[in-house]
């Protein structure tokens, strides 16, 4: 899954209002080069405290920090953007930060 770090884009879930940082390309689909379309799915993903825990001396303990999943949509891919993507995921990156309204805060891919 290639990943990139966003400025946060606040989301509701069932658990409330959460902050997304992170955009994830997660799976391209139903692509053809050969003047089609496709589809790629992408996660809107937070990280969270998981809290703490004590050890078997009853110190407390401070969970690592979980990435937490708050929305998965799958975005077509207009032919135009399917016909420009080559070595580089770039421009479907480009395509799916304009149509989200996303503003990455690197390029550094995870």
């Amino acid at each position: 899954m290639n990943t990139k770090q966003i400025q946060p884009v606040n989301i509701w879930t069932k658990n409330g209002n959460k902050n997304a940082t992170i955009l994830a390309l997660a799976n391209f689909f139903d692509y053809h080069f050969d003047d089609g379309s496709g589809k790629v799915n992408y996660k809107l993903i937070g990280i969270e405290s998981a809290g703490t825990t004590t050890d078997a001396d009853g110190n407390l303990i401070t969970l690592p920090d979980v990435a937490v999943e708050y929305a998965s949509e799958n975005i077509d891919i207009p032919s135009a953007v399917i016909q420009q993507w080559g070595a580089s995921d770039e421009i479907i990156w480009s395509f799916i930060c304009s149509q989200l309204n996303i503003v990455t805060i690197n390029n550094a891919n995870k």
